[in-house]
């Protein structure tokens, strides 16, 4: 197994991660990083479980889900995105503003869905030979995530001083973004 190319791979796929966890980040008036933990810990977790669901559906037949898995992801996004800046129009009080479960996990989906895809080729991309190497890549792929989503996190939390329906609009905007990218990649 090639760790840099996973390294590398991890470091792609945890993109999208990254700017969830930064928004996720700026709407946080809690600054507990047990938050951060539990969201950056959903984002690698998903980051783990999709390539391996797409190692096991490469080992079947990998046209089905490059048919629609960006479709999908354009779409969990764009709601997201969407909603996102028409609830910026909301007051958001002085209470504290965290994400809820559902959202994070959706989130969660979400950003992993190119993960999928990557798992369909991982073992070719990796020269993993054995399924302790494709799950030893899946693991480093979930670590790098962790990290990079982590900083975003706290990246997003250094930038909430400033104005929240703004960083609200930007935030769904970055979502739509990223949909609409995965949308036109695929």
């Amino acid at each position: 197994m090639n760790v840099f190319t996973v390294t590398v791979i991890g470091a792609a796929v945890a993109q999208d991660a990254f700017a969830a966890a930064a928004l996720f980040g700026a709407l946080d008036k809690t600054k507990k990083l047990r938050f951060a933990f539990y969201v950056c810990s959903c984002f690698a977790l998903f980051q783990m479980i999709m390539p391996l669901l797409g190692w096991s559906i490469g080992k079947v037949g990998s046209t089905a889900v490059d048919s629609f898995d960006h479709i999908i992801a354009f779409i969990i996004l764009s709601f997201i995105g969407i909603k996102m800046m028409i609830d910026s129009k909301k007051p958001l009080g002085d209470d504290i503003i965290l994400p809820g479960f559902r959202s994070v996990i959706f989130m969660s989906l979400a950003t992993s869905i190119d993960a999928l895809t990557t798992g369909i080729t991982l073992p070719a991309a990796t020269n993993a030979k054995s399924t302790a190497e494709i799950i030893t890549a899946v693991l480093l792929i979930g670590f790098i995530t962790f990290i990079v989503s982590f900083t975003g996190y706290l990246l997003g939390m250094k930038l909430s001083r400033f104005d929240s329906s703004a960083a609200r609009i930007a935030g769904g905007a970055v979502l739509c973004a990223i949909g609409i990218k995965t949308l036109l990649a695929g």
